[in-house]
């Protein structure tokens, strides 16, 4: 099992290393990709689908919202002829909102409207918990995992997009090693009992860390002063704590639902949600503090 695992992980970070710095289409491509993957899991253990081996009608709404709101996402990309096509039309602004971010609304939006209208038309087939689960599964999976190729797409993004990873991933890795070590008060004993509160503080801290170390190198590799290394502490401190409540969020989520593990993908670790729940409540959450960041800097 620890072989598995270990040998997963491996290979996840290699990929992200190579659609990171890919940027641009590649990393819409990949995000997407996981987005749809997660999305059908969530939905899968939500009972959203009456019969687990059927993708049901809801489930192929709610894919086709993901993939549009991706493709607007590649329209946005200068490595693209589209932008240059319908950027000025695009991002024209008609009071507070450019007609992209109109667009994206509307996409979801839509996805849900059609959700409702496939409940009315089919009434009484579905229930309404169908409905609610489909479309936060939109929200709760492809909308956060998409920050990832905001961050990406910000001046530095090569570098801030990983403070991400920092936040989520380093922070599971410390929590896990400090909890095994010195871990004896339960953080959540009901729904997670191998989770301790000297485990949460040792993830915290860890996090807070590497965000320094981070930024000591941020600033060797660009034009910001040393003071960036206080503010990605800060940065990964803050992500740490949010990505441990979406770790925890997921647990409770597959409670609620007596299921062990979101999928089977990815071995040692169990699905693309199961490896990245942690990510997709810290990806928002540093975006923006990294837009913070900038306006003071």
């Amino acid at each position: 099992m620890f072989k598995a695992r270990f040998w997963s992980s491996v290979v996840i970070v290699a990929v992200i290393l190579f659609f990171g710095f890919a940027g641009g289409p590649l990393m819409a491509l990949f995000l997407g990709t996981i987005s749809c993957i997660g999305y059908l899991e969530f939905t899968k253990a939500t009972k959203v689908r009456p019969n687990p081996d059927k993708i049901s009608g809801f489930e192929k709404i709610g894919l086709t919202g993901i993939i549009l709101y991706y493709l607007l996402l590649l329209i946005t990309d200068d490595l693209l002829p589209f932008r240059e096509m319908w950027g000025e039309w695009l991002f024209k602004t008609q009071g507070t909102f450019n007609y992209f971010t109109v667009l994206m609304l509307f996409v979801f939006v839509l996805s849900v409207v059609s959700m409702f209208m496939v409940y009315i038309f089919t009434f009484p087939r579905h229930n309404i918990t169908q409905i609610t689960h489909a479309a936060f599964g939109l929200i709760y999976v492809a909308l956060t995992l998409s920050f990832i190729y905001y961050i990406r797409e910000l001046p530095n993004g090569i570098y801030l997009m990983w403070l991400v990873f920092m936040s989520s991933w380093v922070c599971d890795t410390c929590a896990y090693v400090v909890g095994m070590l010195f871990g004896k008060h339960k953080l959540t004993p009901k729904l997670s009992p191998k989770k301790s509160v000297e485990g949460a503080i040792g993830g915290v801290v860890g996090s807070a860390l590497a965000g320094g170390l981070f930024g000591w190198l941020y600033a060797a590799c660009t034009d910001s002063t040393y003071g960036i290394i206080a503010v990605f502490s800060i940065i990964c401190l803050v992500g740490s704590v949010v990505s441990q409540c979406g770790d925890l969020t997921a647990s409770a989520i597959k409670r609620n639902y007596e299921v062990k593990d979101y999928g089977k993908l990815i071995p040692g670790h169990g699905g693309i949600l199961d490896r990245f729940d942690s990510v997709i409540f810290t990806a928002p959450m540093v975006f923006f503090l990294v837009m913070l960041m900038m306006q003071f800097n």
